[in-house]
């Protein structure tokens, strides 16, 4: 930024304010060239006339308690593309009242904390801070291309609001970024994105993590008919859980039936135990479970096929094909109604368990970053516009968010 400005001079104004300005007058150095940067494109163009008007004000960085301005006349340049047009400056943005530092801060304190803090902790307006925030995305994915070189992506969806309000995020699992996200979760949105990546780049697709909706497994299929689709492990082990909570909650519901309320008390208290990983049970808990086994045959066996899927994901591709093929036996005339049902399921999407075991992908990078974009909704206390949330979302998890600026100049 310096070595394209000329400091002419500075002077400290005190009158009228509740802080002190710091007013610094700047010229644009002069290329011997002649040709000057177009303020809207940025290709080298020629003098046009000096510009009209007073000077031009941009809002810098704070020193100390007193604020700065940068205060300079901007010349017209004649662009062939766009015509005449300011020169750009390279201490400020295309139209903005700020200069690049004092954007790239704002920036960076409305994803660390919110807008509202952001507009509060510099004196400006929150419409302003959201207005940074947008030009600040503008340019940084104008020089980067978040959907090249794709090989293996997470699709999943993160509530935005109340209401059953979603966003579809689209993660790499290489770089660990937000690549693209878009308003509503449905099978016309997972095809607007495939629609933006190409039917190149699509096609080079090896694989893709999701959960077990059709709206998004339906369309990959087609779009990406070479990737390899795998089954989220989070949500399989869910499934898993649930069916064995549904058994749970049906022997509770027979005891009280039976008129034996304090078994049925005892009973349901067992819920949080039957669902915990073997692994993270104290002595005591395990004892419990071991007691099941001649207390209730029933529950016992539910737990033990819950347990066994979760170990059958940690084997080895060979293993863990012969072992689903007893789980699924067992599971299916195991004579527990959830448990049928999960052996369906099961079967339905086996091709997809097998290659996230073969694999080990999982959508585990984007649920890392679903709850990153959670603590953007909580700091925010929520988004009107789907559009805004999306903005902070791919500043904060794209990493499009600019370093503080003396990180920068380092």
């Amino acid at each position: 930024m310096l070595a394209a400005m000329v400091i002419i001079r500075w002077r400290l104004v005190t009158d009228g304010r509740d802080r002190p300005l710091v007013e610094v007058r700047v010229r644009h150095r002069r290329r011997p060239s002649g040709r000057y940067p177009c303020g809207r494109c940025g290709a080298p163009a020629a003098r046009y006339d000096r510009g009209r008007g007073a000077p031009r004000r941009w809002r810098h960085l704070d020193m100390g308690f007193g604020t700065c301005e940068l205060v300079a006349r901007l010349w017209r340049v004649d662009c062939p593309g766009c015509g005449p047009t300011t020169v750009g400056v390279s201490w400020a943005r295309h139209g903005s009242a700020f200069t690049r530092a004092f954007e790239d801060l704002v920036a960076y304190t409305a994803v660390a904390a919110n807008k509202s803090h952001a507009a509060r902790r510099y004196g400006i307006g929150w419409k302003a801070v959201d207005n940074i925030c947008e030009r600040v995305l503008a340019e940084a994915l104008n020089g980067v291309d978040l959907l090249e070189g794709l090989v293996a992506i997470g699709i999943d969806e993160v509530k935005a609001k109340k209401g059953q309000r979603y966003l579809t995020v689209v993660s790499d699992h290489f770089t660990g970024r937000v690549i693209w996200a878009k308003k509503g979760r449905s099978k016309d949105v997972v095809g607007k994105f495939f629609d933006d990546l190409g039917e190149d780049r699509s096609k080079a697709l090896g694989f893709v993590t999701a959960d077990g909706a059709e709206w998004i497994r339906t369309v990959v299929a087609e779009r990406a008919p070479d990737a390899v689709i795998c089954l989220d492990t989070f949500h399989l082990i869910g499934w898993a859980t649930k069916a064995l909570d549904e058994v749970r909650r049906d022997t509770w519901q027979d005891l009280r039936a039976s008129g034996d309320a304090d078994k049925a008390t005892e009973f349901k208290g067992l819920r949080w135990v039957l669902l915990r990983n073997w692994e993270n049970l104290s002595g005591r808990q395990k004892g419990v479970i071991r007691d099941l086994a001649t207390a209730n045959k029933r529950m016992f066996r539910a737990w033990q096929l819950k347990e066994e899927l979760r170990e059958i994901m940690a084997m080895g591709p060979i293993a863990a094909a012969r072992a689903l093929d007893d789980w699924l036996a067992w599971a299916s005339r195991s004579k527990l109604g959830p448990f049928v049902k999960l052996a369906r399921t099961v079967r339905r999407y086996r091709e997809s368990i097998e290659a996230t075991i073969e694999w080990r992908l999982t959508n585990g990078l984007a649920e890392s970053n679903n709850s990153e974009i959670g603590r953007l909704r909580r700091n925010a206390r929520g988004f009107h516009k789907p559009e805004k949330f999306i903005t902070m979302v791919m500043l904060s998890r794209g990493e499009l968010c600019p370093d503080l600026p003396w990180q920068q100049a380092a």
